[in-house]
Parts: C-alpha cells; sequence; structure tokens
C-alpha cells in the first residue's frame, strides 16, 4: 500500500528534520527540546529524540510521531499532513497516493516470491559450484538465510515451475514472469527458458523487504560475471539500494551509512556486524537514493571499490551528498580491492579502525590536486585554484567551500588576500551555466478533489479511528500498570495474561495489552518503539492512552531483572485488584442509594461487606 510505503519512508527519516521545519529546536544531551507549540509554554517542555522517532512534551501530555505533529500543528487531516511532510523530506506524494491494487503486480510478486523458494530449495541440496562458491565467500548459514541467498540450476526448472500451474492463474504467472525478464522468450528456435541458469542468486529487496528482481553470479565462468534484473513495471534499480531493508534499523541506530559497490560486499559487511552498511546498484546513486540517505543520517561514508569505476562513481555521489550540505567521508580498502576483500584478510577491527579515522572525501580529492610540485607560474596556479573551486562548488558558498578554497590559495602562495580570493570564487560560481549538481527540489503536490476524497477515505480505514465510542478515562492504577509495561515490554515474558486481565476495567487498556503480549516475542528491539508508536498512533485509541504511552516510549530503554519483575508484577497485580473492588464498591453505594425497597438495600449492603472485608484483607497481604 503507497501510504503504508510513505509512512515508512517518513518514519525512517530524522523525526527532527520535520518538526524542525516548524519550530526552533535546540540540542540539550541526547535529545532535542523546544517551547512547546500545543500550550502557553515558558520555558522547553518539547522533547524530541530521533533514535525512537518521537516528540513528547512533559508539561501538556502531545506527543507522538512526525505525521501527529503535523496533524496537530497544522489542524490538518491524515492525507494533508502526509502532503505536508512528503514536500518537507522531498518525497513524490503523487507517485505515492494509494491505488487498487494491480492484478498484474500481485502475480509478479507472487512469480518472484516462488522463484526465491525454488532457488532456496536447489541451494539446500548443496550443489558443489554452490557450495564452493559460499565456502569461498566464507558466509555463514545465517547469512544464506537472512538473505535469501539460492541457487538457480542449468535445468530451466523456474519454467517448468509454471508451466505446471493450471488455467488463468498460470497463463498470468508465465506472462508476467516474460514481463519480468525472469524467463525469455527464443523466437528462433521457437522455446523458453529461464534467464537465471547456473547461478548464484542474490535476490534484490525493495526498502520494505519485498523482492523485485535479482543479481545473478556465476559460477561456470560464464563471460558475464553478474546478470541482473532489468527494469520492468516492478524494479526500477536506481530506486533501490541493496541490502536497505536489512540496515536501516542500524542506519538509524549508528547515526551512519557505509555506502559500497556490490551486494557481495553489502552481505559481507553485515556478516561483520557493520549492518549500517548499504550497496548501490551499479556504480549510480540517483537523486531519491541521496535524499533518503541524507534524511537519516549526515554521516556518510564512502566505500566503494579502489578502481578506476568506482572512483569515478565516487565523485559523483560525492558532489550528491555536498549539494545537500552533507561532506561524505571516505574509507578506503587499499591495498585491497573492496571491504569483501579487505574483511576476508584483515579482520573487522582493522576496519572499524578505518571508519574511525575516515578522512573528509573532498579533502581526499583537493589533497590529489597538490600531489606534485606547486607550479611556478601565476597563470598555472590559478588553474590549480580552479580545480579547487571545481570540487567545493557543490557546496555552493558555504563557510565549508569558502574556507578550502582560501585555504588552497595560501598553499599556492598566492599574495591575493582572503577578499579578493572569495570574490573570484562568487565569479566562477555566477558563471557556472549548468549547474551539474544542484539541491534536489521538493516535487509539486498537486492532486484532483476526487483523488483527495478517496484517499481521506482510504486514510480514514488505514489508521482506524474511532470517534464514536466515549470511554470512561483508566484508573490511576490502570494508567501506571500500561505505561510500566510499554516502558518495560520485558515483563511481557513473565506476564500471566489471563490473571491480569481479569483486573483491568478498561477495554482500551484490555486491548493494548493483548496486542503487547501477540506482538512482543515477534519484533526485534530494535523496532519495538515504532511499532508501538504505530499502533498508539492509528490503532483507535482515547488521547489519554496515547499522551500515557508516548510518555513510556521516551522514557524506553533501561531493562529491569527478573527479581525486579517478579516483585513489581506481584504489586501492580494487588494494586489492579483492590482499585477494581473499590470501583465495585463505589458503584454499589450508588446503585443502594437509589433502590427503591428495603430488601434490595440489605443485599446491596450485604456485598458492600463482602467487598470491604476482601479489601482489607489484600491491604494486609500488600507490601
Amino acid at each position: 500500500m503507497a501510504f503504508e510505503e510513505l509512512k515508512d519512508r517518513i518514519k525512517e527519516s530524522p523525526v527532527s528534520t520535520v518538526i524542525g521545519h516548524y519550530i526552533t529546536l535546540n540540542k540539550r544531551g541526547a535529545t532535542l527540546e523546544a517551547i512547546c507549540p500545543f500550550h502557553s509554554d515558558t520555558k522547553p517542555s518539547l522533547k524530541v529524540n530521533d533514535t525512537k522517532g518521537m516528540y513528547k512534551c512533559f508539561a501538556c501530555g502531545a506527543g507522538g510521531d512526525a505525521i501527529t505533529f503535523v496533524k496537530e500543528y497544522k489542524k490538518v487531516e491524515f492525507v494533508d499532513a502526509l502532503r505536508e511532510i512528503a514536500g518537507i523530506l522531498g518525497f513524490p506524494f503523487e507517485e505515492l497516493k494509494e491505488k487498487k491494487k494491480n492484478p498484474k503486480v500481485e502475480m509478479a510478486f507472487r512469480v518472484l516470491n516462488a522463484s526465491v523458494k525454488l532457488y532456496k530449495k536447489v541451494a539446500s541440496q548443496n550443489p558443489p559450484l554452490f557450495s564452493e562458491f559460499i565456502k569461498k565467500r566464507q558466509l555463514d548459514q545465517e547469512t544464506v538465510e537472512k538473505w535469501q541467498i539460492g541457487y538457480a540450476p542449468g535445468s530451466n526448472a523456474l519454467f517448468h515451475y509454471l508451466d505446471s500451474l493450471p488455467g488463468a492463474d498460470g497463463d498470468l504467472a508465465r506472462q508476467t514472469a516474460k514481463e519480468i525478464g525472469i524467463i525469455r522468450f527464443n523466437e528462433e528456435k521457437n522455446s523458453i527458458f529461464d534467464q537465471f541458469r547456473d547461478r548464484v542468486m542474490f535476490p534484490i529487496h525493495d526498502h520494505s523487504g519485498q523482492v523485485r528482481g535479482y543479481s545473478a553470479r556465476t559460477v561456470t565462468g560464464h563471460v558475464a560475471k553478474y546478470i541482473n534484473s532489468f527494469d520492468s513495471f516492478i524494479f526500477n534499480k536506481g530506486s533501490i539500494l541493496f541490502g536497505y531493508a536489512f540496515g536501516k534499523n542500524a542506519i538509524r541506530q549508528n547515526d551512519q551509512v557505509i555506502l559500497v559497490e556490490g551486494n557481495i560486499d553489502v552481505i559481507t559487511m553485515h556478516q561483520y556486524g557493520l549492518q549500517q552498511t548499504v550497496g548501490t546498484m551499479g556504480t549510480a546513486l540517483s537523486e531519491q537514493s541521496v535524499r533518503l540517505l541524507s534524511n537519516m543520517t549526515k554521516n556518510v561514508y564512502l566505500a566503494l571499490d579502489s578502481d578506476a569505476a568506482g572512483k569515478k562513481a565516487m565523485h559523483r555521489i560525492n558532489a550528491d551528498f555536498m549539494a545537500g550540505g552533507i561532506l561524505p567521508r571516505y574509507l578506503s580498502f587499499e591495498p585491497h580491492k573492496d571491504p569483501d576483500e579487505f574483511l576476508l584478510n584483515e579482520g573487522r577491527l582493522a576496519l572499524i579502525e578505518r571508519i574511525e579515522k575516515a578522512p573528509i572525501y573532498l579533502d581526499v580529492l583537493i589533497q590529489e590536486l597538490f600531489t606534485e610540485k606547486i607550479p611556478d607560474t601565476t597563470d598555472q596556479k590559478i588553474d590549480l585554484l580552479r580545480k579547487v573551486e571545481e570540487l567545493v562548488s557543490p557546496l555552493k558558498e558555504n563557510l565549508s567551500a569558502t574556507e578550502r578554497v582560501v585555504n588552497a590559495a595560501k598553499i599556492l602562495g598566492m599574495k591575493s588576500d582572503a577578499t579578493a580570493i572569495l570574490e573570484n570564487y562568487k565569479e566562477f560560481l555566477s558563471r557556472q551555466k549548468e549547474k551539474t549538481h544542484t539541491v534536489i527540489e521538493r516535487p509539486k503536490l498537486e492532486v484532483t478533489e476526487e483523488i483527495l476524497a478517496t484517499e481521506a477515505e482510504e486514510a480514514q480505514n488505514l489508521h482506524n479511528q474511532i470517534t464514536s465510542q466515549v470511554l470512561p478515562p483508566p484508573t490511576k492504577s490502570e494508567r501506571v500498570f500500561i505505561k510500566e509495561i510499554l516502558c518495560h515490554p520485558e515483563f511481557l515474558t513473565h506476564l500471566k495474561p489471563d490473571e491480569f486481565l481479569a483486573t483491568i476495567g478498561h477495554d482500551e487498556v484490555k486491548k493494548l495489552i493483548q496486542w503487547l503480549v501477540k506482538i512482543y516475542l515477534e519484533i526485534d528491539d530494535a523496532e519495538y518503539v515504532s511499532i508501538v508508536q504505530e499502533e498508539l498512533q492509528y490503532g483507535g485509541y482515547s488521547k489519554e492512552i496515547v499522551d500515557v504511552g508516548t510518555e513510556a516510549l521516551f522514557q524506553y530503554g533501561n531493562k529491569y531483572n527478573e527479581k525486579v519483575i517478579q516483585r513489581m508484577l506481584k504489586d501492580y497485580h494487588l494494586m489492579l485488584r483492590m482499585d477494581q473492588l473499590k470501583t465495585r464498591r463505589k458503584d454499589l453505594v450508588i446503585k443502594q442509594k437509589s433502590s427503591p425497597t428495603q430488601i434490595e438495600v440489605d443485599l446491596i449492603l450485604s456485598e458492600i461487606s463482602k467487598l470491604d472485608k476482601e479489601i482489607l484483607n489484600l491491604k494486609n497481604t500488600g507490601p
């Protein structure tokens, strides 16, 4: 779903990028803070945490993700908030509008998912050429499983499978497989065959994890070492970063991204624990990918191959990031060719040391201009300075550019003062008729009223806003308990759900606990805050539950040990039970006052007496 895809992209971008577009944020420790715009704030009460992707005001309780902030700040609906954020982050909103499912696209995914299973099954039988390749590359079984690496035999196995599918469904599957290039038709021989044969198969996942195509590596000495899926209605290599689906959480957590060339390099880096690594599809990096990574982190490491093609690509990619104000660093693997070769020979610690000492790539390029003797003539010095100006020009008049231009002039021994040098640089910029590297413009966001109406209806269903039912607020004990559970989900591994749910009267609290029990063991710790926040914002909960939940998530991090958990669960169960009995007693007192007969009054008083004894017993057994 396109709205889901856009929401995922927004979550992958720092929430401060969006919030900082509207209000001033100031750095304080690991978080950012601001004057809260949702109440009459006199001191910075609003906290913003990019790691958790959320904001929270500890005065008025406002909190949530970037979408929630824009909805509340701009007083707009869900769809308009998405459009607003897409403009800020540079996402093509009109290309991501919700559309009806395309049967051909759905079939393409079915064909690709079936091919993944087939290639994995063949690989599990340990064909010698596949096993030899995996052993040579030192890929462990966990890595093979994670990346769904398989093997395409030379027997046209995929076509034979598709050919066995009956009826119209089979016809559509075979036709779709031809269109996406996974099987081919030979007109001269009037035969159909698998595109990939006798090759190790590396599935190419899109940014949400769906397989879109393949990169296939020969193991039989074919002329083409790698062949990739060609562009089709489901695959556009320019829009995909290899390994991004597996690396996006690590990029956020480490606040850095390592950009390499080739799937084996990405996979090896991940196997060695450097999961903040993604790969280019070839040596190109699209504007869309530059924008995506720039929104996630400002710490970019260029680590493409050290051959001529790799260096040329890094030069171009470096300029693209510089146009957005980012100065990438250069990660060298010399004397080795690539990260795969470096890690296999030098190891992980050696590479981490290089990452820590990696220089700014722009400085490396400038330094390369000064490797020979400083020229003697003024014209030669001006020519060399012009090359420096060209290198820094994507930064425009940024201080990072002007400082380097002035410093280069000093190294060249030029007699002009800094003011004259900078005037000359500004003239150079103005003379550039064609700006090769320009800041990416935000897309125009034009939609028709009909589309807007449809989107609004679908978005309403998507986040399931429940407005018709007004619930009484949760009790103090229920609020405290749900906050503790959300902040410390390790409670869920020791919780007896039925026992606790029997003491909770608030339907939303019950619903949230039941959902937590169901999903907690199925998700990674790195995804916890994001997934729970999504449920709170779009699961139809009241503002009070959302406020309690967002405060808990903002404090999420430290874990209790088992002894503390057991003791606290006992205390919380007692507290909830006491709350339940007191609420029941209060209801009976109200009922007793309006009872029409003495018999009914006596019965109610009897029940109240029993409750009083039970409450007293609980107090005596309390901590």
